[in-house]
C-alpha cells in the first residue's frame, strides 16, 4: 500500500472508532448540569493578577473572552454571598440573644426557624437559577446566566434582611 492509502485507511479506521470513544456523542461542557458549590473560586482563577487588574477586566470586559466574563460573573457572586454570610452570621447573634430572654421566659426560640428558612432559601436561590440557566439550553452564556441570577436573588435577600432590621 502506498503512503497515501494508509493514510486513507488510518483516517476512516479513526472516524469510525471515534463515536465509541466520546462517552456521551455531542456532550459538551454546556450540556450537562454541573454543582456551583464544587466550582473553583476565582481566586485560582485570577491567580497573579491584581485586583486592579480583575476589578478593571471585570468592569470594561476589555480583551475579556467568555471564561473570563463567567469569572467575573462568580466572583460577583462570591462577593455578594461573603456580604451575605457576614449579615447571616450578624443576624444569627441577635437572635441567640432574643431566645436566650424567651428560653427565660419558656417561649418559643425563632434562631433554629431562621435557621430552616435560610437553609431553604439557599435551595430555592439554586434551584431557581438552575431553572432559568438551564432553559436556555446549551448557550455559552450558560454561567454567566447561573452566576447573575445567584448575585441577583443574594442582594435581593441581603435586602430583604436589612429591611426587616428597620
Amino acid at each position: 500500500m502506498r503512503t497515501t492509502e494508509k493514510f486513507i485507511l488510518r483516517a476512516v479506521i479513526a472516524v469510525a472508532i471515534l463515536p465509541a470513544s466520546i462517552p456521551s456523542y455531542g456532550e459538551t461542557i454546556y450540556s450537562v448540569p454541573f454543582d456551583y458549590k464544587k466550582a473553583t473560586p476565582t481566586s485560582v482563577y485570577f491567580h497573579g493578577m491584581s485586583k486592579a487588574e480583575i476589578d478593571h477586566l471585570c468592569k470594561t470586559g476589555e480583551h475579556a473572552g467568555t471564561a473570563d466574563i463567567a469569572a467575573c460573573s462568580q466572583r460577583d457572586f462570591e462577593q455578594s454571598a461573603d456580604r451575605l454570610d457576614v449579615l447571616l452570621r450578624s443576624e444569627e447573634a441577635d437572635y441567640k440573644k432574643n431566645d436566650a430572654d424567651l428560653l427565660s421566659d419558656n417561649y418559643p426560640v425563632a434562631l433554629p426557624h431562621f435557621q430552616q428558612a435560610q437553609r431553604a432559601w439557599a435551595d430555592y436561590r439554586a434551584n431557581q437559577c438552575y431553572a432559568e440557566t438551564y432553559s436556555s439550553g446549551q448557550a455559552s452564556m450558560r454561567y454567566m446566566t447561573f452566576w447573575d441570577c445567584m448575585t441577583r436573588i443574594t442582594k435581593e435577600r441581603i435586602a430583604d434582611l436589612k429591611s426587616s432590621k428597620d
